[in-house]
Formats: structure tokens, sequence, C-alpha cells
């Protein structure tokens, strides 16, 4: 089953009723995160755990206003809409639709900035508005997503490497 949620702003990243924040670590550089981020859904599934399929819709160009279709492992299904596509500093978009009960709105960020050490720090922001039985749920989830975002990160720097070596 599919839940429509409401469609919200921007500002909804600052002032949803639940927010869950990670950040990793990439020795990429942050034009490479983020073309790997935005402009190829197809490879999220061999970088980032637990995603079965990834594309847009319609053909190119890509960027605001665009819609990502989704499949999670264990037949999650999502549409989201492209808010931000800012190359190299962030990409942000709207779930619109989900296959996750009780849940109202939501929205992520992925925010790139230079680290100081080299390579990419990369933020990553969930905000949601969710149905009271399910809220400590996604509060519960808080360490599972945190370790996702770093196996994430991992395997998206070794695919970046990979790529830069074999060209």
């Amino acid at each position: 089953m599919v839940w429509h949620l409401r469609s919200e702003a921007l500002e909804f990243l600052d002032r949803a009723p639940l927010r869950l924040s990670f950040a990793a670590q990439l020795e990429a550089p942050p034009d490479a995160v983020f073309r790997e981020l935005a402009t190829r859904p197809d490879s999220w599934p061999r970088w980032f755990p637990g995603f079965a399929s990834a594309a847009y819709v319609g053909g190119p160009p890509y960027g605001v206003g665009t819609a990502r279709r989704l499949r999670l492992v264990g037949g999650v299904r999502a549409l989201e809409t492209v808010l931000v596509w800012d190359p190299a500093r962030c990409f942000a978009y709207r779930v619109e639709e989900a296959g996750v009960p009780g849940v109202r709105a939501m929205m992520e960020k992925w925010r790139l900035a230079p680290s100081p050490y080299g390579g990419t720090t990369l933020h990553w922001t969930i905000a949601l508005d969710v149905r009271q039985p399910v809220r400590p749920v996604w509060r519960a989830a808080n360490p599972l997503l945190a370790g996702v975002l770093r196996r994430a990160a991992r395997r998206l720097d070794l695919r970046i490497a990979s790529a830069a070596v074999h060209g």
C-alpha cells in the first residue's frame, strides 16, 4: 500500500516535528560525491544499504522538480520530488508517496562541504511528521541510520575511487 504524504515547502527541514541528522567524512571531493548522489540514482543500490532500485521519471535534464521513484529492499516504494539541486553543495527532496505507514510528511537533505582534512563532509538530514504510534520507532532508528550512513559513505568512497582508477 502507498500513502500520499503532505506536500511541504523547503522550510520543513527546519521546523519538522522530528529531525534526524547524521554526518560522515569521505575522501572523495564534493563534486564527485554530488554526482553520485544526484545525477546517478541508479547507482544508489550499489552503495546505499537497503536500496533495491532508484530512477528518475522521464528524461534529462534533471534538477529541481524532477521526480524519482525508488524501491527499498523488502519492497517499500516511494516517489520523491527534487527541491534543491546545487552541484557539489546540496541535494534535497520531498517524499510525495511512501509505502510506510504513519508518515504524514517527509523530506531529506544532503549537504556537502569541503572537509578541512580533504575530501567531503556529508550531512544527511531527515525531516519528518509522523503519527504518534510510529514516532518512537523513528527515534529508535537513529543509531541504525547513523550506521547506514557510515557504511554508505565507505561504499561511496570506494565506488568513486574505483571509477577514477578505471575511468
